[in-house]
């Protein structure tokens, strides 16, 4: 039985080989440029409706061979050239000679993620701006990420070099849950932060294909949380990019030495492909990125953010200011010297910190009680740059398999692995200190379909909250016990000082015993703080959060079954799960960390009418996630192209976001205050709803009013996902060959939009309820205890905004080229958020234009490209800063770079900067004071025309 098994199978596989080799189209030839006539190399040669494919070789040639009989076309494209679709018709081709003519048309890129099948992007039923291989390798910035702040209507917030935070149309925040960024479909936020960390573990430029943005709402066609816009990032096929390549970049940033001396910035990447047989490939990437990152270096007074910027004068120019509270100080946390200080040490039977050497004992306290007033100070705090290590890393590994099964279907898996060190502002300035972020992927595509499944996995490492830290270093350190002894000692001496007196005698003394910055006491302590988990006062500063998730996605396109209309079809599942060792989050009834689900599945229909000059497309989306209602997101749009170079769009979307991680579960005290996540599990857990809150600005008018009377509960209501409905319409077009234009306007309207309110409570036992209501005199009763919540909530109506934007590129022969684009955006509600209590934080400024200039061949083999980026003074506000109405500055600012290609070596040497003219600017308030960066690199690629 075995042995006829064996022969049949035998029998089978010859006759199938037989018939493959029957059926099978051999194909031979080269490709040159039809104006040099010099072989091209690394031209993608694809055959149309299938996966399979090949390049030329060094010496412009290739062969194929393909499984199908003819007819088939073949499709030979490259950047830079215009693609040509030739037809064989025969089963041997040898010799077959194709010349590509250099594409000097403007606007004839082709895009995917607009419609998500391949389309040309001036046909582009939406806003989309791309990026490929010529303008990633020629951009004037360090790094294609930088350059994505060229596209028109793009705000840019940065953090540190590495961590920046990509936004568009309002909102922008500095860890940005509004927009969703995917690097080959996969998913780049962190899960437990549920926003993208930067590009500092995502994707090196080397293996970067193409980058597409989407402005505006996307849920239509990629699901929750495509709020403001999309961001792709694809890499390089190993099919279609083979060979070995890598670069070098040395730069220097702090060259004008003000904050730091001037150092070193290194840049290193390779990267190496190759395909046997056009059915087996591999690749794999490697990059590592070292520099001195820039600082916050903001020293005004949070309580008087107007005052002019002091330096580093902030230890003694603070002398007249009890409560002096630096934005890039830390550890400068208030406390009422005798309600906060001295009551509570009384009350506990010691000072704060208290030990024999201790110069206030409870009993003195007692004795003295009437001689302490009930005013606010603040320690002496550390700056940013005196302790925490501003060099930053990035360290990148990606390797991928591929196998084609046959010339329909095409397999692979992928894994992506990095770690970093960078700072990011939030509630905290967060030292990110060896954070990681690991992703694995399975996926099987075809022409019109693909299936894949992966999972992410996040470990913050050593990473930090710096204000935390150093709020706890001063209480461990006995800088109030210090502070408050020498008072009392300075009020009960045998020559008694004035008030006034007594705080200047007891800040020299706390001053005189605190530990600094170097000194080995310091280091200790910052080690012992680092090394516990964050949570208050009462613990540590380490962020501990090792959270995943999981995401299973599909679409199949039926275009080849149905000839009426196009028609794709999708869905997906994903699965979050928490994970902080029980330090950030809520835990259920259980004593367990959450984990939820999602789902959705979607459908997008396009049919051409009149001879196709209108295309109109509709698309419908459902998403479930297990803690909200479903939710649909339409989207409708229409292409008007009564020529091939002028297209007129309009389009209505519906978009929307869950609430993050964070928003749901949160459980964490920031010094401040005290984050609650806004799910049941939080409000139950302190006694909310049993132990009334009371909305923040209420409680100040009844201090203010001396008066408790009106004072009337927060009612909770449904916490819901929030949505977006926009209105768009646009022009695309060619005007003269060398004109193309772009432009949108739109407007949007929000509904159930989330924004943090502060709600206090009066606290009977400590500052946790747990024990009964609290009695809300606290609230005007000096010495009254209470605690104050960051809650997030649904705000009322419709948030409304509006803006448009208009781009040009214009070419302006031999090679030359000239850009530029001007935006405006606008909210039309702020006065309605915040008469809700809301903090507007719109945080966008109304204009901002970019100008650039480009000749990839100035003479042969030199080229040169230059951006100029210009935008208007804007308001900030986060949790960050706490002050409504701070400004972040306008600034200009310039990049440029000039590259040689070394042909015989097959590299390109560029030299360039980022902010040439090295002046310093902020993106928003709290975030370092950005300066130049002047490189160097080298980059040799084996298939470099």
């Amino acid at each position: 039985m075995s042995k006829l098994f064996t022969k049949t199978l035998m029998l089978c596989l010859l006759f199938f080989a037989c018939t493959q080799a029957m059926s099978q189209t051999s194909i031979s030839g080269s490709v040159k440029d039809s104006n040099t006539q010099e072989s091209l190399l690394g031209v993608n040669i694809l055959v149309k409706g299938k996966v399979l494919g090949t390049i030329s070789g060094t010496d412009g040639t290739f062969s194929l061979n393909v499984e199908s009989a003819p007819p088939l076309t073949l499709i030979f494209s490259m950047v830079g050239y215009a693609s040509q679709e030739i037809e064989i018709n025969d089963s041997q081709v040898n010799g077959l000679e194709v010349t590509l003519e250099e594409n000097a048309i403007l606007g004839q890129e082709v895009v995917v993620s607009a419609s998500r099948v391949e389309e040309s992007i001036m046909q582009s039923p939406v806003s989309i701006e791309k990026m490929d291989i010529l303008a990633i390798r020629d951009a004037p910035t360090a790094t294609f990420y930088d350059a994505l702040a060229n596209f028109k209507g793009v705000d840019m917030s940065a953090q540190s070099l590495t961590f920046k935070s990509v936004n568009t149309r309002g909102f922008s925040a500095n860890g940005n849950t509004r927009m969703v960024q995917l690097i080959d479909g996969i998913d780049n936020q962190a899960p437990g932060l549920n926003f993208s960390v930067g590009n500092i573990v995502g994707i090196s430029d080397l293996d970067l294909e193409s980058v597409e943005l989407l402005p505006g709402a996307a849920s239509a066609l990629y699901g929750p949380n495509a709020l403001n816009g999309i961001l792709l990032m694809n890499s390089k096929s190993p099919f279609e990019y083979q060979g070995l390549s890598a670069s070098a970049k040395l730069g220097v940033t702090h060259a004008d030495g003000r904050d730091h001396d001037a150092s070193l910035y290194k840049d290193f990447s390779i990267r190496y492909a190759k395909a046997f047989n056009n059915k087996f490939a591999f690749k794999v990437n490697a990059s590592f990125l070292n520099a001195q990152d820039y600082m916050g270096v903001d020293y005004r007074d949070r309580s008087n953010p107007a005052l002019e910027r002091q330096e580093n004068d902030y230890a003694t120019n603070r002398a007249a200011n009890m409560a002096y509270d630096g934005v890039n100080v830390y550890g400068n946390a208030g406390f009422n010297l005798g309600t906060q200080v001295a009551d509570r040490a009384i009350a506990a039977g010691s000072a704060p910190g208290a030990s024999a050497s201790d110069i206030a004992t409870a009993s003195q306290l007692s004795a003295v009680r009437t001689l302490i007033p009930n005013d606010v100070f603040t320690p002496r705090g550390f700056t940013e740059a005196s302790f925490v290590d501003n060099t930053t890393e990035s360290l990148k590994f990606n390797a991928a398999l591929h196998y084609r099964i046959n010339d329909e279907i095409e397999a692979f898996v992928q894994g992506n692995w990095g770690s970093g060190s960078t700072v990011y502002t939030a509630n905290d300035r967060f030292v990110l200190d060896g954070f990681k972020i690991w992703t694995a992927k399975a996926e099987v595509k075809g022409s019109n379909f693909y299936v894949r499944g992966y999972k992410t996995q996040e470990d913050a490492g050593d990473s930090y909250a710096a204000n935390t830290l150093a709020t706890i270093l001063n209480l461990r350190d006995g800088y109030y016990s210090n502070y408050l002894g020498a008072f009392v000692g300075a009020r009960t001496s045998s020559n008694p000082a004035t008030a006034e007196q007594a705080h200047a005698a007891a800040r020299a003394y706390a001053n005189s015993q605190q530990s600094l910055p170097g000194t080995t006491a310091f280091n200790n302590l910052v080690s012992d703080i680092r090394s516990e988990a964050i949570d208050g006062l009462s613990a540590g500063a380490k962020f501990l959060d090792k959270s995943s998730m999981m995401h299973f996605e599909g679409m199949y396109n039926f275009s080849k079954q149905i000839e009426a209309f196009d028609l794709i079809v999708g869905a997906n599942y994903r699965r979050y799960s928490l994970n902080s060792e029980k330090t950030l989050f809520l835990l259920d009834e259980n004593g367990d960390e959450v984990g939820w689900a999602e789902y959705g599945a979607y459908a997008q229909a396009s049919k051409a009418l009149a001879d196709d000059k209108l295309k109109v497309t509709a698309s419908l989306r459902y998403d479930k996630n297990e803690n909200f209602a479903g939710q649909f997101s339409p989207r409708l749009s229409a292409v008007f192209s009564p020529t091939l170079n002028h297209n007129f769009r309009a389009s209505f979307q519906r978009g929307f976001r869950n609430p993050t991680a964070q928003d749901q579960f949160i459980d964490l005290d920031v010094v401040v205050r005290r984050l609650v996540g806004s799910n049941q599990i939080g409000i139950n857990k302190y006694h909310m709803e049993s132990n009334p809150v009371y909305l923040r600005q209420d409680v100040d008018a009844a201090i203010a009013a001396n008066n408790v009377d009106n004072l009337k509960p927060y009612d909770f209501e449904e916490f819901k996902t929030e949505k977006i409905s926009t209105w768009e319409v646009g022009y695309k077009g060619q005007l003269f060959d060398r004109l193309f234009i772009d432009s949108y306007y739109y407007y949007s309207s929000y509904t159930d939009f989330i924004a943090e309110i502060l709600l206090v409570q009066s606290t009977p036992s400590g500052s946790i309820p747990d024990a009964g209501p609290g009695d809300k005199m606290a609230f005007i009763t000096p010495g009254g205890l209470t605690q104050e919540y960051g809650f997030d909530v649904n705000a009322t109506g419709n948030v409304t905004s509006h803006g448009w934007a208009v781009g040009g590129d214009y070419s302006l022969g031999q090679g030359w080229h000239l850009g530029g684009n001007i935006s405006f955006n606008k909210l039309l509600s702020e006065k309605e958020l915040v008469d809700q209590g809301f903090r507007a934080a719109y945080n966008t400024p109304e204009y901002k234009t970019n100008l650039n200039i480009s000749n990839r061949n100035v003479i042969k083999n030199l080229g040169f490209s230059a951006a100029l980026k210009w935008q208007d003074a804007y308001k900030w506000e986060s949790a960050f800063s706490q002050i409504a109405g701070n400004v972040v500055p306008s600034f200009t600012t310039v990049d440029a770079q000039i590259s040689y290609k070394l042909s015989s070596m097959k590299s390109m040497v560029k030299i360039g900067g980022s902010n040439i003219f090295n002046k310093r600017y902020t993106t928003s308030f709290g975030n370092p004071s950005l300066g130049s960066l002047y490189y160097i690199s080298i980059t040799f690629d084996e298939f470099l025309n």
